[in-house]
């Protein structure tokens, strides 16, 4: 693989790390501004989205070595295409939207899929058909929910509805069932792929099993019976 030319790519701005071995990326323009994040684990690097193509992210992945890429939800791929010709890394999807990359050499899961003792993927439809979270299990305990939950005014977290919303039944469904999988004193913290002006500074949501804990999507059922948007 031949690296792009110094030349042909914008500076854009560096990514930033916010706790040891995890980096945040500024907002992707190819992906209706889906933020991505960079883990550095025990079984290699971990990219959750596709960032921008910039000299400033490629300085930063190019050196991380071989790697995997988690697309949380269809509208995360950004230039999925020329970021893994460049790097050579493995890409893992949910298998409802492998189909969106006919020509890669992806990996798929189902209901739920081991990434590593300390990883594990959650398929968490609602957002998109296909769309998933990544929890980064041990000390840092954060998981990654792509855009199931959003950052609000507040400081905490909560589903949105928006018109690009595949089906909010199933959503609020997918945060009932992610509550059971990782139990009642998980995650520590949470990393949303959108909304982080709302926290004023931070890059992740604090006290993430008490934010998940506090939902109350009974209510949220409630108070949304409108009928479902089609993507």
């Amino acid at each position: 693989m031949h690296p792009f030319p110094p030349d042909s790519l914008p500076a854009g701005r560096p990514p930033q790390e916010v706790a040891e071995g995890l980096w945040v990326f500024t907002p992707n323009r190819e992906s209706r501004g889906t933020i991505s994040w960079l883990l550095r684990t025990r079984t290699g690097p971990l990219l959750v989205d596709t960032p921008d193509i910039t000299q400033a992210n490629m300085a930063l992945l190019a050196r991380q070595g071989d790697g995997r890429v988690v697309l949380t939800h269809r509208t995360a791929h950004g230039a999925l295409r020329r970021l893994v010709q460049h790097l050579g890394w493995e890409v893992w999807i949910q298998e409802q939207e492998a189909y969106l990359l006919p020509t890669m050499a992806v990996q798929t899961f189902d209901q739920e899929q081991e990434l590593g003792h300390d990883l594990a993927l959650y398929w968490t439809p609602g957002p998109t058909p296909g769309s998933c979270c990544l929890h980064w299990r041990g000390h840092r305990s954060v998981l990654f929910c792509g855009r199931l939950l959003q950052p609000q005014p507040n400081g905490r977290v909560a589903p949105v509805r928006t018109a690009h919303t595949f089906h909010w039944g199933r959503l609020l469904a997918s945060l009932a069932r992610l509550q059971q999988w990782l139990g009642p004193d998980e995650p520590g913290r949470i990393a949303c792929s959108t909304g982080l002006a709302h926290l004023y500074g931070a890059a992740l949501v604090d006290h993430g099993a008490s934010a998940l804990a506090e939902l109350n999507l009974e209510a949220l059922q409630a108070a949304d019976r409108g009928p479902n948007i089609t993507w």
